[in-house]
């Protein structure tokens, strides 16, 4: 099913791909590294490292419930 629409948040988060790895992992989302939607400067850098992109193209109570899971997973990570 292809929806109406959708919107792409993105969040700072420190390490994109950690916390990419750390949503899948404990709370089945799935989110993109910002890294992985950029390209790194001539000096190595890449602008996107500390971000995640998140696609909100379900309804809206998945994507309330999906959006307190990343909450609690992003607010407690440091434990893991």
């Amino acid at each position: 099913r292809l929806p109406a629409g959708g919107f792409f948040l993105w969040l700072e988060v420190g390490d994109g791909e950690r916390a990419a790895v750390d949503l899948w992992r404990h709370g089945g989302l799935k989110v993109l590294p910002g890294a992985y939607m950029s390209a790194a400067t001539p000096d190595g850098h890449n602008p996107g490292t500390p971000y995640i992109r998140v696609a909100l193209v379900h309804d809206a109570g998945l994507v309330e419930t999906a959006l307190g899971r990343l909450a609690d997973i992003l607010t407690n990570r440091k434990s893991f």
